[in-house]
């Protein structure tokens, strides 16, 4: 186990030197502070131009509001806030999906392909604990990101003066799990294609661009269900127990694709 922690913590240490996977980083954070600023100013004049028409439809704009128009107001501002959050909490997904699928794909055959890993595995180390050191760290690196991006979720919403939708508390740990399911399938296809050709069949791979009557909805794996971006929208309301079947239908899905990698990496060729 101590050589498997002292993988991953060299993997740790390897991707914060590493340019261009800090680059994207800061691209995502950079595009989902824009877009948060973006949707705070559509949602003033949105206020602004709901308030307008309110006062175009009295003859006295200080008569008072009847209950009728405060709760129309009500659902508005009420909608207008999960959309912003569920949209907040798309961009800052997808940029995590950007970052599990560089950090994965390359995580094993990047050390192939430059001849390094050859270095690595001269010393007591086997391939299984070299795979889950590799791994390990990347979910090491992600874990933190979903920590950054929740706070960030909140420090918007504090900033915005939104009431956070009961959907939320569980979109950190799915997210997590959803970026975990890509990486798992990006670093098992890095073994046999190239790892830029490895993320865009692992980010394409999900059964939700196939409908129930394709035989591949079947069998490509459900990354849909793990974004709680729609369910938001729909007002649709998360359970403990759904939460938990979803974690359940993750990790099997991890360790089968892990269990393959390694399957094909004891037996690669290391050039």
């Amino acid at each position: 186990m101590k050589t498997v922690l002292l993988i991953a913590a060299d993997h740790i240490r390897a991707l914060l030197h590493h340019r261009l996977l800090v680059g994207v980083m800061l691209i995502s954070v950079a595009i989902t502070a824009i877009f948060s600023v973006s949707l705070t100013k559509i949602g003033s004049v949105t206020v602004r131009a709901t308030e307008a028409q309110r006062k175009a439809r009295n003859a006295d704009s200080n008569a008072p509001i009847t209950a009728e128009e405060r709760q129309k107001q009500e659902t508005i501002i009420q909608g207008m806030q999960t959309g912003f959050q569920a949209f907040f909490y798309e961009t800052a997904s997808f940029g995590g999906s950007l970052v599990a699928l560089f950090i994965f794909s390359s995580a094993v055959a990047s050390e192939i392909r430059l001849g390094t890993i050859r270095v690595t595995l001269s010393k007591p180390v086997s391939r299984l604990q070299y795979l889950a050191g590799k791994f390990l760290g990347g979910i090491a690196v992600m874990a933190a990101y979903a920590i950054v991006a929740s706070l960030a979720l909140v420090i918007f919403a504090q900033a915005n003066e939104l009431t956070m939708s009961p959907t939320m508390k569980f979109a950190p740990l799915l997210m997590f799990s959803r970026q975990l399911m890509l990486g798992s399938l990006a670093m098992l296809l890095s073994l046999f294609v190239h790892p830029f050709v490895a993320s865009i069949l692992a980010f394409f791979a999900g059964n939700g661009f196939y409908g129930t009557s394709n035989p591949l909805y079947y069998v490509l794996p459900s990354y849909s269900s793990f974004n709680v971006f729609g369910q938001m929208l729909k007002g649709t309301l998360l359970s403990g127990r759904n939460v938990l079947f979803l974690e359940l239908y993750a990790a099997d899905f991890v360790v089968l694709m892990l269990v393959l990698a390694w399957w094909r990496f004891r037996t690669k060729e290391l050039v």
